[in-house]
């Protein structure tokens, strides 16, 4: 009931009393599931990993440990993007059998969570609703795709308390930046909200499914590709049709709030890296705040920006065209995106097409006004979702070579 929860088997000592587990997935290349059926309740689930070249049902992708998505013969590709049409094409063809990989095994002995989640969207939108297809969304989420009578919607099907104050968060973004909207062009390049509820005690939501290439691998996002272009034109609009008022007084204080997770010293030399920001009274907008191309779908229609959870309604004008820009440098010279914002304050021409400043292009812009709206970037970065911890590992690779570079020394 509720939340899953699990436990470790060494093998001898069975942890669990008999008819414990409502599920019991057992790994059939190396572990015998019959032996451990009796402990599952009446009425569990049963179901196995097994080696390709046996039956199954859905084959995990990448592989059954660190699953992405699941795949199952007839349903339609999620990305456009070439290799994984053509990794989820092998998955679901009789070269599988020979790959040596594993697929799922499940008995059918009548519908589940997600069978219930999909009957109560179709009931919500009156319409009929059928899966296909399942993709993992981190460890908080997972999102089905629906087929509806007249449209596919994306279900954000939350499975933690964490996964649902983050969708909570998400539907507060998006009703803040509606709000904001001075012309509803925006809206073109949105997901539309299709229903939410809830099933079993766990949260959904569903909005319009946008199929395209979402990644930042392909020929589309290279470096000089029109996908950025594209990607820019979508954040200007934003700008320019959600504005929230000025950096007044204060304002750098209440953007660095939570960088104090780092460390004292570190959260008063952001603060103070942000100040020109405040001085100038930098025009704000609503941003999206996670602006990179695995939340961009480009497809034939406009490009469609997603997962807004991490939008902030104080952010300098252009944040996240700079945070568009640290990611171009970061994938094209393969560096953590920390080590592309300490190259963007030291260098100047660092990033191909960055935006006005306050009126001011880029590169005439004063140096600690770039920096600060580099370092604006990497804090919405850095503090994540609401709930988000980056760590000291994620310090270590990006917040250390930025610091270095805002104090004048080598990264």
């Amino acid at each position: 009931m509720g939340v899953a929860r699990g436990v470790y088997w060494d093998g001898q000592h069975w942890p669990l009393q008999n008819g414990a587990l409502a599920l019991l997935v057992v790994d059939e290349r190396h572990a015998d599931r019959t032996a451990l059926t009796a402990a599952l309740r009446p009425g569990g689930r049963r179901a196995a990993i097994v080696p390709a070249r046996r039956r199954y049902g859905t084959v995990p992708y990448p592989r059954a440990d660190a699953v992405e998505r699941l795949l199952r013969k007839g349903w339609p590709r999620s990305t456009d993007a070439p290799g994984q049409w053509l990794r989820q094409r092998l998955a679901t063809s009789v070269l599988w059998r020979l790959s040596g990989r594993a697929g799922i095994a499940i008995e059918p002995d009548g519908p589940g969570l997600v069978d219930d989640v999909v009957a109560d969207l179709g009931a919500a939108v009156g319409s009929t609703a059928t899966l296909r297809g399942v993709l993992v969304s981190g460890g908080h989420n997972v999102i089905l795709r629906v087929g509806l009578a007249r449209e596919e919607a994306a279900l954000r099907l939350c499975l933690t308390e964490l996964g649902t104050a983050r969708l909570a968060r998400q539907r507060k973004v998006l009703a803040g930046v509606d709000a904001a909207l001075l012309a509803p062009d925006l809206h073109a390049h949105m997901p539309r909200e299709l229903a939410v509820g809830v099933t079993h005690g766990l949260v959904w939501r569903a909005e319009t499914w946008h199929q395209g290439h979402l990644s930042p691998g392909g020929t589309r996002w290279r470096n000089r590709a029109s996908a950025w272009e594209a990607a820019h034109d979508v954040a200007r609009l934003l700008a320019a049709t959600a504005p929230t008022g000025n950096a007044g007084l204060g304002w750098a204080r209440a953007w660095a709030r939570g960088m104090d997770q780092f460390g004292e010293d570190a959260a008063a030399a952001i603060e103070a890296a942000l100040m020109p920001i405040e001085e100038l009274r930098l025009p704000t907008c609503w941003c999206h705040g996670d602006f990179w191309p695995g939340n961009i779908v480009l497809g034939r229609g406009p490009a469609v920006v997603i997962d807004w959870e991490q939008g902030r309604a104080a952010a300098p004008a252009g944040l996240d065209a700079v945070f568009l820009e640290l990611n171009r440098l970061a994938i094209s010279s393969r560096v953590p995106i920390g080590v592309a914002a300490a190259r963007a304050v030291q260098e100047p021409r660092a990033l191909a097409a960055p935006p006005s400043l306050g009126g001011v292009p880029w590169w005439e812009a004063d140096p600690a006004l770039r920096a600060a709206a580099v370092v604006a970037a990497v804090v919405v970065h850095a503090l994540g979702p609401e709930g988000d911890r980056r760590g000291r590992t994620w310090a270590q690779e990006n917040l250390l070579p930025l610091l270095s570079a805002l104090a004048g020394r080598p990264i």
